[in-house]
């Protein structure tokens, strides 16, 4: 807030409950622009250039989500492929994604991913039992 930073709307609880607040105007040299927040907080750093939305994907620790809002497709894809996150979301927020694609985390924010085939996967051993049969069978040739 010292440095230009507003909150879109004022803090609000309803018993457990907190209701994720916006931090609009954040600018890259603010800590919030680079530290995962792990609470309802919503930073927002807007951008005037590509090269400037990729230079602070660089700088960003992030690691398991980020957003990128913008009319124009081919920048939110290059801006995305220059994120080092589990998942991108192009023109809507954050998200834990349905079960049929991964929730998964790079850096320090996310050790391997979730999901149900990436789960089952996780948990179940491979093991091969070759059965050597004393007599040909058709199976031999």
């Amino acid at each position: 807030m010292k440095k230009g930073a507003t909150f879109c709307q004022k803090y609000r609880r309803e018993g457990n409950l907190i209701w994720p607040l916006l931090l609009d105007n954040v600018r890259p040299d603010m800590r919030i622009a680079w530290e995962e927040p792990f609470g309802p907080v919503v930073p927002v750093v807007r951008i005037s250039s590509v090269d400037e939305g990729i230079n602070h994907c660089n700088a960003s620790n992030f690691g398991l989500q980020g957003c990128v809002f913008t009319r124009d497709i081919n920048k939110a894809i290059m801006i995305s492929n220059a994120m080092e996150t589990g998942t991108v979301q192009i023109n809507s927020a954050p998200a834990r994604g349905p079960d049929h694609f991964p929730f998964q985390g790079l850096k320090d924010s996310g050790i391997g991913s979730q999901g149900i085939t990436n789960s089952i996967n996780m948990m179940t051993k491979i093991k091969s039992t070759v059965i050597n049969l004393p007599a040909s069978s058709y199976a031999m040739g």
